[in-house]
């Protein structure tokens, strides 16, 4: 047995690095205990984390503003500081196991609060305007306007059973990435009995198919309700969302939405508080299991060789130095080859992974935090948690676009400070140009009034996102609170992506643990790995690749790395049963 440590160095410091670190200890400890029962030792690990940012978190960012003077009877004035989710806000730990099991094991499952999960869709010219008020706790609902009223009653329970129809389809693993949202809605349009039958009887919802209106009523579902909502995803396609695989949406809609019923929960204190808080867990001396190290603020590059692993400080006088015996990149693919040097014997590797992470491509948007209350409808009565635009067909141009009303965000009765939807009313808003929104309404940033991490209280606005990766910006604007937010678009040819990078995770982590002397010292995690990159996803994928590191992934394990599945045979049954034919 090797007694010398395995050292592993992992690039990137969001939920999928700090993850990743997490379970190699608490799977580490579980393999020192097996080998134990054999009179055994498992190999020693050391794990460093490079992250380029002072702060943690990824695509996670929080950001806190100053928004005035408190005033309470009997009370002095107080500054009023709230804090904005910029990226990843709010998750359902109805679905999201793995994330609950660390929170609770790191004492920040307290802070989840319920969300008040509300929606409009409205176009700016008022001829579009729809709520969902099922969880509306505090505010007006106008039947005029509400989604279970519209057209006598008959939308909310069709918009049901396309839901869940669509969310069957994906589940039943008979379609590939290239089965869009188009097909799926055409062929609802065309045959809607065929498609949608069998669920709306399981779900005992009574449809009229001979309905003369029926074909109507699904295309205002499609193109009032739909194709807004999946146009306002982070990882929507920026020509538009029918094109785009239904897995996406509905994978992502299973995930984020699905349980019985549903807890949907944000941050309290913001999703980068958690975040801080798993990494004091982790480099914390008296947490079980291999050490591990944060370097922030350093910018790496890595040189690969079969021998090993070399990383040197980027752009700094004084180029420090590390060695590690194998290398996770837990970034955004774009990031990851820039980043690597491969030595010889690795120029196969490197040209089937150009090849991989080519197919992966980037929508950016400006995520910013604002009082410009004209974004919203004009009907105050009318917004809700989140606000989503339903343009007119003649946009063909789809970014990004979604309005948070982060007082509806922050809103629930177990924290009173924050109940009743109360005044300043604050936005964030996801836009594809930072002059969507007036320089005058945007708030500034401010230091965090809390405790916590000094790194995350004390950061520059230049720390925050990918802000750096920007030309140079006048200091009133740098000033603000915003951030550039990325993410990869999650079209076929990246879930194509996908699935051979767990491929290449799996013969790697082969051939390591069958001793092969000519194996690349590289993995790959990220949000881009798994699924829409939520931050359950980020964790399974994080776990399933120690367990591939460790050894200790069977079959099902493997199985459950793909995302797309590749039983042409059963694929075919299931077609044939339904009548898809993607």
């Amino acid at each position: 047995m090797d007694t010398s440590p395995l050292r592993i160095a992992i690039i990137g410091g969001g939920v999928s690095g700090l993850s990743l670190a997490y379970y190699l200890q608490r799977f580490h400890r579980q393999e020192l205990g097996r080998k134990g029962d054999d009179g055994d030792a498992a190999q020693p690990i050391e794990v460093t984390i490079f992250e380029r940012k002072a702060t943690l978190g990824g695509n996670a960012e929080t950001v806190w503003v100053d928004l005035g003077n408190r005033r309470q009877p009997g009370w002095p004035e107080s500054p009023y500081r709230r804090w904005a989710d910029l990226g990843v806000n709010d998750v359902n730990l109805a679905t999201y196991h793995r994330l609950r099991a660390i929170l609770g094991e790191i004492g920040e499952l307290e802070r989840m609060k319920p969300l008040e999960n509300t929606e409009c869709y409205f176009s700016r010219d008022g001829t579009i305007a729809l709520t969902d008020d099922s969880e509306l706790y505090h505010g007006v609902s106008d039947p005029a306007h509400e989604l279970s009223q519209a057209e006598g009653g008959k939308l909310a329970p069709l918009i049901a059973v396309v839901h869940q129809s669509a969310i069957d389809l994906v589940e039943s693993q008979c379609i590939t990435p290239r089965y869009t949202v188009d097909d799926f809605f055409d062929r609802c349009a065309a045959v809607p009995a065929e498609v949608l039958s069998a669920t709306a009887d399981r779900l005992r919802i009574n449809i009229d198919w001979q309905d003369p209106a029926l074909p109507a009523r699904l295309e205002r579902i499609r193109h009032t309700i739909y194709y807004p909502r999946i146009s306002a995803m982070y990882f929507a396609d920026d020509r538009g969302p029918g094109s785009m695989p239904l897995q996406a949406p509905f994978e992502y809609y299973r995930i984020q939405e699905g349980g019985s019923p549903p807890n949907r929960r944000y941050f309290e204190h913001g999703a980068q508080h958690w975040l801080e808080a798993l990494a004091a867990h982790i480099v914390n001396p008296e947490t079980p299991g291999p050490r591990v190290t944060i370097q922030r603020g350093i910018d790496v590059e890595a040189s690969l060789s079969i021998q090993g692993v070399t990383l040197t400080e980027r752009n700094a006088a004084d180029q420090r130095r590390w060695e590690a015996d194998l290398l996770i990149m837990a970034t955004h693919a774009e990031d990851a080859l820039p980043l690597l040097t491969f030595g010889d014997g690795l120029a196969d590797t490197q040209r089937d992974l150009q090849h991989i992470l080519g197919k992966v491509r980037y929508t950016r948007s400006f995520s910013v935090c604002h009082t410009a209350a004209d974004r919203l409808p004009p009907n105050r009565n009318l917004w809700r948690t989140y606000n989503i635009e339903v343009r007119s067909p003649e946009d063909t141009f789809f970014p990004y676009r979604i309005d948070y009303v982060a007082n509806r965000h922050q809103n629930d009765s177990e924290t009173p400070g924050y109940n009743q939807v109360g005044l300043p009313q604050f936005f964030v808003s996801l836009v594809d140009d930072l002059n969507r929104i007036p320089r005058c309404e945007m708030l500034e940033r401010s230091p965090s009034p809390l405790n916590g991490p000094t790194a995350l209280a004390a950061a520059a606005p230049s720390d925050s996102g990918y802000r750096d990766r920007l030309p140079p910006l006048d200091s009133d604007l740098e000033a603000k609170a915003w951030s550039l937010f990325k993410h990869n678009v999650l079209d076929a040819n990246c879930m194509e992506a996908q699935a051979q990078i767990a491929d290449y995770n799996q013969d790697i982590a082969r051939r390591r643990l069958a001793g092969h002397p000519d194996v690349c010292p590289l993995l790959f995690a990220g949000g881009w790995t798994r699924g829409a990159g939520l931050q359950e996803q980020c964790l399974e994928q994080s776990a399933q690749l120690v367990e591939l590191l460790l050894g200790k992934a069977g079959r099902q394990n493997e199985k459950a790395l793909r995302l797309v599945p590749t039983g042409s045979q059963a694929r075919q049954r299931h077609q044939q049963a339904s009548g898809f034919a993607p």
